[in-house]
């Protein structure tokens, strides 16, 4: 049975200011603009999500909120994962290796280096330094999400915002 894994980066988010932690940084106009395009890109291709994750970072809430918009996706329905904030490639796989089987389309929101590391990990291609807005689909053939493992995932877009018009 497949099952697709959407790993996106948060949309472009503010220079941290004085005396504001890293966790509050929120989105730019641009940033917004590139959640909106992706949301955007996700709708028209008919895309569902049985569940959105992402870390308790306000860039990347404001990501999420924006995507499920775009989709007409409940933002209730959002996870936020504290554990997905400032998480290393290790700590993400093992965040995939525990997802829920009923779920078969996930779309994960993180933060780089490690989103990007995942993606090429569990791919084996060259995605490099995935742009904000970059949204990686990657289809497992795997009955349960325990099965993804380095380099069974097949990578089926790589998609950026330039390349839907933005930036």
């Amino acid at each position: 049975m497949s099952r697709y894994l959407y790993l996106l980066r948060h949309a472009e988010s503010t220079e941290r200011l004085p005396g504001e932690s890293d966790k509050e940084r929120d989105l730019t106009p641009a940033g917004i603009r590139e959640a909106l395009l992706v949301g955007n890109y996700l709708f028209k291709e008919n895309t569902s999500f049985d569940q959105v994750i992402c870390s308790k970072a306000q860039r990347a809430d404001a990501t999420a909120r924006l995507i499920a918009d775009a989709m007409k996706f409940d933002p209730d329905r959002i996870s936020r994962q504290e554990a997905l904030y400032e998480a290393s490639t290790r700590t993400l796989f093992q965040f995939i290796l525990q997802l829920e089987n009923l779920h078969h389309n996930i779309l994960c929101i993180g933060h780089n280096p490690s989103i990007s590391y995942l993606a090429e990990s569990i791919t084996k291609a060259e995605i490099g330094d995935m742009p904000t807005g970059g949204l990686a689909i990657i289809k497992f053939n795997i009955g349960s999400w325990t099965e993804v493992s380095q380099g069974n995932g097949e990578l089926q877009n790589f998609i950026y915002p330039k390349m839907l018009g933005g930036g």
